[in-house]
């Protein structure tokens, strides 16, 4: 399996060969990068996907300081992933929690970024974890009936007496205990405020029809705060985590959104005025 050696720490990283476009799959708290390999396997023939496990996750190397699970720390990391990969223009892919991830990169290298697809993104509002939460969210990785509970919670169309369950399970099981509070503090600290405003290249949303995490009218919320983005895509059959639980009907909206002609997409960039400072 392929390694990336960067200043950032080494990326494992699985990848689907092609040429063009290039998908590149973000993964969220709960995940690693074999949460896409449903999705990688069906890519079209030509079509280059590639999902990294980020560092603390998978095989990736550690995260060491709590400060690395910041909104900043993880687009760096995202930074010298594309870099290492000397990727020149890409399809933008996240999930959950790594969603401000993949806005803040877009924001800084918009000309990098052909298309941006969000899947059950973190609130364009923010996402602030109450107080209460933090000594649940330390005790998931040790408690296996508890993070049983919460993959089933983020992915309920995926049967939990599956064998992808039980490794997607396993992989969560090996999380350092102090790195989900120390993702839902970078969380709390993320305000993107009207700089969203400057997203204006294509961006999909999509939220699972029976998502619990995400609320439909949080996601419209986050529709009408970024310019590019044309609708909200409500996938059937599926919760948060929709590349587990219906691949195929996610890998048809991205091949319909990334293969769509977005000519009319520079006017928008033409008519949205810079935000305030």
């Amino acid at each position: 399996m392929p390694f990336l050696t960067t200043p950032r720490g080494h990326f494992f990283y699985r990848e689907r060969i092609g040429q063009n476009p290039t998908l590149l799959f973000l993964h969220g708290n709960l995940g690693t990068s074999r949460w896409w390999e449903p999705l990688l396997q069906q890519l079209p023939p030509g079509w280059r996907g590639i999902a990294y496990d980020a560092l603390g996750y998978g095989q990736s190397s550690p995260g060491e300081q709590l400060t690395r699970y910041s909104i900043p720390a993880l687009m760096t990391d995202l930074l010298a992933v594309i870099d290492a990969l000397e990727l020149e223009q890409i399809h933008l892919v996240a999930h959950s929690t790594a969603t401000p991830v993949a806005m803040e990169y877009a924001l800084l290298q918009p000309e990098r970024v052909a298309t941006l697809t969000l899947i059950g993104p973190v609130p364009a509002t923010g996402a602030p974890t109450p107080p209460e939460a933090y000594p649940l969210l330390e005790k998931l990785p040790t408690d296996r009936a508890l993070l049983t509970q919460a993959l089933r919670a983020s992915a309920p169309h995926l049967d939990p007496q599956s064998s992808l369950f039980q490794t997607i399970l396993a992989d969560a099981a090996a999380l350092d205990p102090l790195t989900l509070p120390a993702i839902a503090r970078g969380l709390d600290a993320w305000q993107p405020g009207q700089r969203l405003r400057k997203l204006t290249m294509p961006v999909m949303l999509v939220r699972g029809e029976d998502d619990i995490i995400l609320e439909e009218k949080d996601a419209h919320l986050t529709l009408l705060a970024i310019p590019g983005a044309g609708n909200l895509e409500i996938l059937h059959g599926a919760g948060h985590s929709p590349m587990l639980e219906a691949p195929t009907g996610l890998l048809q909206l991205l091949i319909e959104f990334i293969a769509a002609d977005w000519e009319e997409y520079e006017a928008i960039r033409g008519s949205v005025q810079e935000p305030a400072s």
